[in-house]
């Protein structure tokens, strides 16, 4: 890849230069309301081995809001990078995906990309590992063809443009997760402390990662519709 890691995560710390505090909120909300609806499974007994429809049924909203949540913080991430003067608000943004509109299509896509990847998972951890950085992208790229006010595709669209986007990057994007090993590290180190500010650092440069891909490919559909035809 052109831009180097060092880059993007220069311009992760320069987005967040003067807005940590909001970044640890903006990734803490969701994991403490994930934690709390966990701790209210356990404190109920729901995990037992003759747990009930409606605790199966709790695990499985438990899960969903994780999922949606998790990639509300992503999402908003991708926005901020792009708009460094939009306003956050930790307390509402992560969770716009359970909006009308957003909440359905993304429901559908991470089950898509749950399905997909367990399969490829079933033929061996590595290909199940491979295809996981394929789909890492779907949820970004719905989102920009959303906010473009593009025709909505099927979710298995939405994936297969990701495995194209991400063709080549594979080895760039794992490198980039191992680039934070170190961090992540430092952050079981301190019980788990450094994470409030590792975490806000690891979402802004993926995000950077993708506005990165993105605009490679834009660039060189360009340069091809440039050339001229014989």
């Amino acid at each position: 890849m052109t831009k180097t890691r060092a880059e993007l995560k220069a311009e992760a710390k320069a987005l967040l230069r003067g807005h940590w505090g909001t970044a640890i909120l903006l990734n803490l909300i969701p994991n403490i309301l994930t934690f709390i609806l966990w701790f209210v499974i356990v404190w109920t007994g729901m995990l037992r081995d003759d747990v009930s429809i409606l605790a199966w049924l709790f695990q499985v909203l438990s899960r969903i809001v994780a999922t949606l949540a998790a990639v509300g913080v992503s999402l908003t991430y991708l926005r901020w990078l792009r708009d460094p003067q939009r306003k956050i608000r930790p307390f509402r943004d992560p969770f716009f995906t359970f909006d009308a509109g957003w909440f359905v299509p993304l429901l559908v896509l991470a089950i898509g990309i749950y399905v997909y990847t367990t399969l490829w998972s079933m033929l061996f951890l590595i290909p199940g590992l491979i295809k996981s950085f394929s789909y890492s992208q779907a949820y970004l790229i719905y989102q920009d063809d959303r906010l473009a006010g593009q025709k909505p595709v099927t979710p298995l669209a939405t994936i297969t443009r990701s495995r194209e986007l991400m063709y080549g990057h594979k080895m760039d994007y794992f490198i980039l997760m191992l680039s934070f090993l170190g961090w992540d590290i430092l952050g079981v180190l301190t019980l788990g402390i450094g994470f409030l500010w590792i975490a806000p650092y690891q979402s802004a440069t993926y995000a950077a990662f993708y506005n990165y891909l993105v605009q490679t490919k834009a660039q060189k559909q360009t340069a091809n519709d440039e050339q001229p035809t014989a």
